[in-house]
């Protein structure tokens, strides 16, 4: 079953329910009106009667002149009991009225009037046995015929009522439903085309605020970042085979050479060979960062309480003894809540990057303040027309594209703190150099 009719059923089930429980409210209110109604006007009828010091004769007088049922009216039965318990005179409608103990002990003792009721040939009737001094007692009786049948008309018109309440109730949600379900089948058939066809250029137009409104507007979202994701993937295949193919067309001359010369001395095999490590060498660290850029193996690390400081210092003391240079540091004691190896990737790739840059026997400065880290070298500089363009995956200025390196440390650099929700930034060096670092948000001096 559809959503639509789902819905249908649901509102007209709900309507219907709620006049339901409505109308059977209304129905006992109304039913209990009027039998109040005919008790309190067969009381009535009781005290009008008791009123009357001879019965027997106001009968008689009132049969000249208004017929038998003078005395009853043309909706009761009146029946006069005498002391001794008997009837003694009976008026109104045809009936006969049963004498129970109770009648008789209002008859003989007098007391407080009794409302009850009865039965008589299937019809129901309602009654008061009340103390008639000077007499015995008078018991007045009245059908509730008529209110059965008001009663039993008003039930077949509140079931009528009600279907129709319902039907109209199915149509307006039906009408509801297919408005409401539109964005669904709508956001449904293009995630079905999605599905088998790949394309991802497909939008649910919607000006809705509702939830509907806000899921379409979620799944166009998400949407437009399977689209950047894929065209970001397609980019970064082109690049990293762009990148491969010159140390794979080194490695692979260099084995021709070697396969190809009968006599070569050793100078030549050990310059060969050396060429062949290095090309290796950058291939494999290549590899590892596209891996790594690829698979964000960081994101599976768990955010917690970074001491920042730390995280730079134990950077720069494993970059200081892997390549001996000296580095000179002013940290200022800063935690944050981070990933903190995540953070030590992107110290040590500006570290790296200052290294290749920084004339042999010079220094790199690193500094921590305010959230805002920093590494300086005492290299050539970055032109301020390339300072953004470092950044990108693969992008190597031209004095670069000699030196080994992949292009990516700064673009894995970038994508750390852009997580981080950070920024980076280049800007040159008091001395001409570059100054290289990024800005975290959160940072709290210790």
């Amino acid at each position: 079953m559809t959503l639509r009719w789902r819905l249908s059923l649901v509102l007209a089930a709900s309507v219907f329910f709620a006049f339901f429980v409505a109308s059977g409210a209304a129905f006992v209110a109304t039913q209990g009106i009027l039998l109040r109604s005919l008790e309190n006007a067969i009381v009535d009828r009781a005290n009008t009667i008791t009123a009357i010091e001879n019965p027997f004769i106001a009968q008689r007088s009132l049969s000249r002149d208004g017929g038998p049922e003078a005395l009853a009216g043309d909706q009761f039965a009146v029946q006069v009991i005498n002391r001794r318990g008997q009837s003694a005179l009976e008026a109104g409608i045809e009936v006969e009225i049963p004498i129970e103990s109770k009648d008789q002990a209002i008859a003989q003792l007098g007391g407080v009037a009794v409302r009850w009721s009865f039965e008589d040939e299937g019809k129901r009737y309602l009654a008061v046995t009340a103390p008639y001094p000077g007499v015995g007692a008078v018991q007045v009786a009245g059908s509730t015929d008529r209110i059965d049948a008001n009663l039993a008309a008003l039930q077949s018109n509140l079931w009528r009522f009600g279907l129709i309440a319902a039907g109209v109730a199915a149509i307006v949600g039906a009408a509801i439903a297919t408005r409401i379900a539109r964005p669904v089948a709508e956001l449904t058939e293009i995630s079905e085309e999605i599905t088998s066809t790949g394309r991802l250029d497909r939008q649910i137009e919607t000006e809705r605020d509702d939830e509907i409104g806000r899921l379409a507007r979620s799944f166009n979202r998400m949407v437009r970042s399977l689209a950047l994701s894929r065209e970001q993937q397609h980019r970064l295949v082109q690049d990293a085979s762009h990148e491969l193919r010159t140390p794979l067309t080194s490695l692979r001359t260099n084995v021709e050479v070697l396969r190809r010369a009968k006599s070569i001395d050793a100078g030549e095999r050990d310059q060969l060979l050396g060429d062949i490590n290095a090309e290796l060498v950058e291939l494999s660290e290549l590899v590892g960062e596209l891996v790594e850029l690829a698979t964000d193996q960081h994101t599976a690390e768990v955010a917690e309480r970074v001491q920042l400081h730390e995280v730079i210092a134990a950077a720069v003391d494993r970059f200081s003894r892997r390549h001996g240079r000296e580095v000179s540091t002013d940290l200022q004691p800063s935690h944050l809540m981070g990933r903190p190896g995540m953070l030590d990737r992107a110290v040590t790739n500006l570290l790296e990057n200052a290294h290749k840059w920084s004339p042999i026997g010079t220094s790199v400065e690193v500094r921590l303040a305010d959230g805002v880290v920093t590494v300086a070298d005492h290299g050539p500089g970055i032109p301020a027309e390339e300072r953004d363009k470092v950044w990108n995956r693969f992008y190597r200025t031209d004095e670069a594209r000699t030196m080994q390196g992949s292009g990516l440390g700064l673009a894995i650099v970038r994508h750390i703190v852009e997580t981080h929700a950070g920024s980076v930034f280049v800007e040159e060096g008091e001395d001409g150099g570059a100054l290289v670092g990024f800005r975290l948000p959160g940072v709290t001096a210790t």
